[in-house]
């Protein structure tokens, strides 16, 4: 189990961006979440942060996301080329500009799936299918998050797949972790030495908080305190937006 610190408040320090690599989750993070996953809103304000980020820290700036690389161009487009993306809970990568690294799902996963699709229907559940994985969203009906959540703790274990919490959804997918992309990501030469940063909101981005520090950088939680190894906080999506307009213009 992760090493976890009393609920930080502690905003992120002034970024020198000459100096860090940004890792940044999606969902709760850079945009707000949403009922349903697919009615997440990506603004023109957003892509062009993303375009700016991508030309000051050249190699130095990812998406690590629960979603697959496919559902992350399908939101950003062409924008999403120009850095680098880890999906689906690092068992998928692509640096900027490059060819996703070849992965293929476990072939249990499709069974596995079908079977809480199944479910999901059964108990007017959101089922959500990924690349790497399969999900039940009980937001709109927290009453069956206890039974959704041992459903889906049984299909795991039946099929050697993992077991993924998250705001009010459960997961099965594949090995993997965000962590282990975040170590992967900043072994590349072009964010070799830098001190990176990892934003995220939700139980998910915990292993990628403390690779982050354990490189020598650190874990920001976007969001209400909890108990977590981020050693930073942003109250929202908003704030973390203000954080990096306020981070460019110095760099500017």
């Amino acid at each position: 189990m992760l090493a976890r610190a009393s609920m930080p408040d502690l905003p992120p320090p002034p970024a020198d961006l000459a100096g860090i690599s940004l890792f940044l989750d999606f969902d709760g993070t850079l945009v707000d979440l949403a009922p349903r996953p697919d009615a997440v809103a990506v603004g023109a304000a957003l892509l062009d942060r993303i375009e700016r980020l991508a030309a000051l820290l050249p190699g130095r700036v990812a998406i690590v996301s629960g979603r697959s690389i496919a559902q992350l161009d399908a939101m950003l487009g062409r924008h999403a080329g120009m850095i680098a993306v880890a999906g689906s809970h690092g068992a998928e990568r692509r640096l900027a500009g490059a060819d996703a690294l070849a992965a293929a799902p476990p072939p249990a996963l499709a069974a596995a799936a079908l079977a809480m699709e199944t479910y999901a229907d059964a108990e007017a559940l959101l089922f959500e299918r990924k690349s790497f994985g399969a999900a039940l969203h009980y937001r709109g009906r927290p009453e069956g998050e206890a039974d959704a959540v041992a459903t889906a703790a049984v299909l795991a274990a039946e099929h050697g797949l993992v077991l993924q919490h998250g705001k009010m959804m459960v997961e099965i997918r594949a090995p993997g972790d965000k962590g282990e992309a975040v170590r992967a990501l900043a072994a590349e030469p072009t964010a070799a030495g830098t001190r990176p940063l990892f934003f995220g909101d939700d139980v998910t981005d915990e292993d990628g908080f403390a690779a982050a520090a354990d490189l020598g950088g650190a874990g920001v939680l976007v969001g209400r305190p909890r108990p977590t190894a981020a050693r930073h906080r942003l109250d929202d999506p908003a704030a973390l937006l203000a954080w990096l307009d306020a981070a460019m213009k110095d760099a500017a």
